[in-house]
């Protein structure tokens, strides 16, 4: 039998759009509430996943003023 440890994660990942905008919420929170305890390093990589999750909604466009 083999151990869930022994197996590679997959390729490819596939979110529901309900479970994409639960994620993009929750990061927001999170992103958010790093900034408020001055916690920017954290913030800013909590940040770019935000940015390419949001494009990947169709949110944002590449290149554009998304804060």
């Amino acid at each position: 039998m083999e151990n869930a440890s022994d197996r590679e994660p997959p390729a490819k990942v596939q979110y529901g759009l309900e479970e994409a905008l639960e994620l993009l919420a929750s990061l927001e929170e999170a992103r958010d509430a790093l900034i408020t305890t001055d916690h920017l390093a954290e913030a800013a990589q909590v940040e770019h996943q935000i940015r390419i999750l949001s494009r990947r909604l169709g949110f944002d466009e590449p290149g554009g003023d998304d804060g």
